[in-house]
């Protein structure tokens, strides 16, 4: 299968996003879990179930 450079560039630009995503979400996870907030963290998981959810 071969890209245009366009195409190329968008799928990088994609996957470059959604790493950002994935390393922001794992920084909230740890902020929240350095805390020791049981409600805090609760809190995170019922948010991070929601963005999952079709």
């Amino acid at each position: 299968m071969r890209y245009t450079l366009p195409q190329a560039r968008a799928l990088l630009e994609a996957d470059a996003r959604i790493e950002r995503q994935h390393l922001a979400l794992r920084l909230a996870v740890h902020a929240v879990a350095a805390q020791g907030d049981r409600a805090a963290i609760e809190r995170l998981q019922r948010e991070l179930w929601e963005d999952v959810r079709p």
